[in-house]
């Protein structure tokens, strides 16, 4: 019963976060320039260490091709995970690098849910909010805020699927 009730929870939680994902953005547009980019992230190396009672935590680093505004680069994921059957918190760093050399830096806060029966990592949902650290190039001085939200269809450390939502001020 108890098990339940975190989980429908925890399921709430991670819906409501989803959803900003959709809304928050659109709110702060007119305050600054939106910017939207997709990512499928996959794994390069991680440390993952498996503990009784289906708790999994540790690090994981990503790397994925964008677009941003039409310009190419490259996102990198430094994430860090604390889970308990699949689900929980997550955060990191993500690097933004535009093929003309534009940097931009977030941090990342967000929360994991597996869809997977039992205590898998599986079919995966994510969300959570961004806070830009600052930027070069394209990005020098940029400020601003955002949601991100993703999937992942097998276990921890497969390839991910993210939307990253901002609202950048320069």
């Amino acid at each position: 019963m108890i098990k339940t009730i975190i989980r429908t929870g925890l399921i709430a939680g991670v819906i409501a976060v989803l959803g900003l994902g959709f809304i928050a953005p659109a709110n702060a547009a007119s305050k600054g320039e939106k910017v939207v980019f997709l990512t499928k992230f996959v794994s390069e190396e991680t440390t993952l260490n498996v503990l009784p009672g289906g708790y999994t935590y540790g690090w994981n680093y990503l790397t994925s091709a964008t677009k941003i505004d039409g310009k190419p680069g490259k996102v990198e994921f430094l994430g860090v995970v604390n889970y308990k059957n699949g689900s929980g918190p997550f955060e990191g760093f993500v690097t933004v690098t535009l093929d003309n050399g534009s940097i931009l830096g977030l941090t990342v806060d967000g929360q994991g849910l597996s869809l997977a029966k039992g205590s898998g990592t599986a079919d995966a949902r994510f969300g959570g909010s961004i806070k830009v650290i600052s930027g070069t190039g394209d990005f020098k001085k940029a400020q601003g805020m955002g949601t991100m939200t993703g999937s992942r269809a097998s276990a921890l450390g497969s390839p991910v699927a993210m939307k990253f939502n901002l609202t950048l001020k320069k």
